[in-house]
């Protein structure tokens, strides 16, 4: 049985005469391959596109090329002029026609010079499977032509067609691999398999998913004090920058602020357009106004009551004494900060001001429970994830304390989550070494696509002291270098997110990774893969 190419004929949208031609095409040995109803576009002398179909290409691997044009219905030659069902057609010249353009085809895809003969027999034919049998064709059609009763033995006529055909003049100095033009013909590719080819229509999905969620808070333009609760992927950022903008082209003095200084850089970049918006990590924020020194910083850099408490009540006694509020101030993941931030914050939001505070319980790190001001209304709750595609989201719910999370329908199914188990330091670091090769090579992400996430700085995993991970450089500060990967440690990132995330050292074993919120956090950074390689 021939390979057929496509393995079936429509009969709803394909002639009948090409229908019966198809089927009895199949019966062909298995040395031909048919392809039906072949498209191609050429170029003429004039460099001018035009397009093409043929009805039936057949290729054998001994004998050659046939292109069969099929014409149905009733056939009729007069004076020179040939008719299908009384309309004029000239079913040869569009055979010869077609046996060109592959010519040319093949010629280009196989790289071989149009001044170069090739090296293999095309010829063209023409069937009428509604007509009888007939002693006499014109001159064009002699030989090239098989009727209905021609039509169960095509194998013999396709076979006979290219014997009577003679190759080029020196076509023979130039054979042609069979295999090759098999190949060109029928290019075989996955596309969409790769990460990066389905990442634009992912991307529009998240996007379009997104902007819904924001539609929410144009219904909520009457509420000056609000709390937000969001799940992880349902948007609370980009919400935050939005009502922050506008109530900026409103004219208002807007505060944006949040824990992460990672995730500050995001938001004074979304919003620097805006002079009457300021973007900051809090304690920067508490550092620049009561001019602390880099070095009383850089003391209490590793003491948590310095940041929870010291700097919080030191801002305090500062807006005692210097008048400093904002027409808005929003929080972003506002569950990092503890109730002494809170009391300091809401000092900052004028009499008749506007405060909104966007926060996720799942993603408390840092308080031993949520410290937030109390407010008039109940906080709205947002509880559909549109960051993650379906199968980051399987594998983070079930590390959510919320019953009521969902993803949004319509959410891309998106890359299988991947999970790797090596005890051996030295063999987690090799594993990490093929993923980064897999995503950057099969996957062809770039490597500012790429996080890699642990639980503590990177001497202290895997990575040990050698930042040379196989052919990949880990950096502690975001890059665009080819060869360079961002490494951070979840705690850090969170609020960010990435195309590609990679958990690194992941253990039950290790206080970092022990806290009942620190996968779901962690896992919920990836849009689109997500790789957890465990010790």
């Amino acid at each position: 049985m021939a390979t057929m190419i496509p393995a079936i004929c429509d009969g709803k949208v394909r002639p009948q005469s090409e229908v019966m031609v198809f089927q009895a095409l199949k019966s062909l040995d298995n040395n031909w391959t048919v392809f039906h109803s072949f498209d191609y576009v050429s170029r003429d002398l004039n460099k001018t596109r035009w397009e093409g179909e043929i009805d039936f290409l057949l290729h054998h691997s001994r004998h050659g090329l046939l292109v069969l044009e099929v014409k149905g219905g009733q056939i009729s030659y007069h004076d020179g002029v040939w008719y299908q069902d009384g309309r004029k057609i000239d079913p040869f010249a569009q055979a010869r026609k077609n046996k060109y353009a592959v010519i040319s085809l093949l010629s280009r895809l196989l790289g071989i010079s149009g001044k170069v003969p090739l090296g293999m027999k095309i010829a063209h034919a023409v069937c009428f499977p509604a007509c009888g049998s007939n002693k006499f064709w014109p001159a064009e059609a002699e030989g090239l032509v098989a009727t209905g009763p021609d039509v169960p033995y095509l194998n013999e006529f396709a076979v006979k067609v290219l014997a009577e055909t003679h190759l080029p003049q020196g076509a023979e100095l130039f054979p042609v691999d069979s295999g090759k033009v098999n190949q060109a013909l029928r290019p075989y590719f996955d596309y969409g398999t790769h990460l990066f080819e389905r990442l634009s229509v992912e991307e529009k999905q998240i996007f379009t998913y997104t902007q819904m969620q924001c539609a929410i808070l144009d219904a909520l333009d009457n509420f000056t004090h609000l709390q937000i609760q969001g799940c992880a992927g349902s948007g609370k950022t980009v919400m935050a920058v939005k009502k922050a903008i506008q109530l900026a082209e409103q004219g208002k003095q807007v505060l944006l602020l949040c824990y992460n200084q990672l995730l500050a850089e995001h938001l004074k970049k979304a919003t620097e357009q805006y002079p009457g918006i300021t973007a900051m990590a809090f304690f920067d924020f508490a550092i620049e106004k009561i001019g602390t020194s880099a070095n009383e910083a850089a003391e209490g850099l590793d003491r948590q009551e310095f940041w929870q408490d010291e700097l919080p009540q030191k801002l305090h006694d500062y807006l005692e004494c210097v008048r400093l509020s904002y027409d808005a101030v929003i929080v972003d993941e506002g569950q990092d900060f503890s109730a002494t931030v809170w009391i300091v914050i809401e000092k900052l939001v004028s009499r008749d001001g506007h405060f909104y505070i966007f926060f996720d319980p799942d993603q408390n790190l840092y308080q031993d429970e949520l410290a937030l001001p109390k407010l008039a209304y109940p906080p709205v709750a947002l509880n559909k994830n549109c960051r993650n595609t379906r199968k980051i989201f399987a594998a983070l719910k079930p590390y959510s304390a919320n019953p009521k999370l969902e993803i949004v329908d319509g959410a891309p199914d998106g890359a299988e989550v991947l999970e790797y188990i090596e005890p051996d330091p030295e063999l987690r670091r090799k594993k990490l070494s093929e993923i980064l090769s897999n995503l950057l090579t099969k996957e062809r992400l770039h490597s500012r696509d790429i996080v890699i996430l642990g639980g503590h700085s990177p001497e202290k995993s895997c990575i040990g002291d050698d930042m040379e991970v196989g052919r990949h450089r880990i950096v502690i500060h975001p890059s665009t270098a080819p060869n360079e990967i961002y490494y951070c440690t979840y705690m850090k990132f969170k609020g960010c997110e990435a195309k590609a995330v990679i958990l690194l050292d992941v253990s039950p074993d290790d206080p970092r990774w022990q806290h009942p919120r620190a996968l779901y956090t962690a896992m919920s950074r990836a849009r689109h893969m997500l790789v957890i390689v465990r010790k």
